[in-house]
């Protein structure tokens, strides 16, 4: 009882929260990341403008170290498990947070995520987006299936009119889990990549037909930029989804 009061102290937590912050920031500047595509967000950029940056879940770790040094951005932590680690981890990169969770399809789905933040999580992204502010987040949903897109992200950027922007990094030297993401893990001194697509907008008026079409869209974009990092570090997947 002792040992989880302090693994769930405020104290624990930050020091957490900073050493996981350093390391990152440790790997992203020992690493030779070659990038694609950067003149996608240096657009947003130039034009303060806000956007969706959109990844899959398991490859997101060192993405906010590369997010430019004066735009603001926000990213979705759940409220629960290690969202309070998350939130400090950002914190010390200079990232916001928004915490809550996205909300599955399928109303077995939304009950089991009730008191999770979905709904309040979604309007405090969209009041951010209004405030000039850009997000980040996972586009698919635990517990899985990985690499499928939920419908919340295409929600978020139908409610908003900003665009989805798919991105991935990844390192060739890393260390990734088996649980149902492939959760990776980025060791230093390696090659990594990281790739940008390009922005896929949704109407405000959309029909489902139109958000599922735009769903789909997010969903290959992701996987593209995805298995072009891979390429880039020199991974091939194999079949079955493993990796050479």
């Amino acid at each position: 009882m002792v040992g989880k009061r302090i693994v769930q102290s405020e104290f624990f937590q930050r020091a957490v929260g900073f050493t996981i912050a350093m390391m990152l920031k440790f790997i992203r500047y020992t690493s030779r990341f070659e990038t694609h595509r950067i003149d996608i967000p240096q657009r947003f950029w130039t034009n303060d403008e806000p956007f969706i940056g959109a990844t899959w879940h398991g490859q997101n770790l060192i993405l906010p170290t590369f997010w430019h040094n004066w735009r603001e951005m926000r990213i979705l932590v759940s409220r629960h498990g290690d969202g309070e680690i998350v939130s400090h981890i950002m914190y010390y990169l200079g990232v916001g947070t928004i915490r809550g969770s996205g909300v599955p399809k399928g109303e077995e789905r939304r009950y089991k995520h009730k008191g999770k933040g979905g709904a309040g999580a979604l309007r405090a992204m969209v009041r951010a987006l209004g405030e000039n502010i850009s997000i980040g987040l996972t586009a698919d949903l635990p517990p899985g299936p990985a690499r499928r897109a939920g419908d919340g992200i295409v929600m978020l950027a139908r409610l908003s009119g900003r665009p989805i922007v798919p991105v991935a990094a990844t390192t060739r030297a890393r260390i990734q889990l088996n649980n149902w993401d492939k959760f990776t893990i980025n060791l230093p001194f390696s090659k990594g990549a990281l790739v940008w697509g390009e922005p896929i907008y949704v109407p405000r008026d959309a029909d489902p037909e139109t958000l599922e079409a735009a769903r789909f869209s997010v969903e290959q974009a992701l996987n593209a930029v995805a298995e072009e990092a891979e390429r880039i570090v020199g991974r091939r997947p194999k079949a079955g989804g493993q990796e050479t």
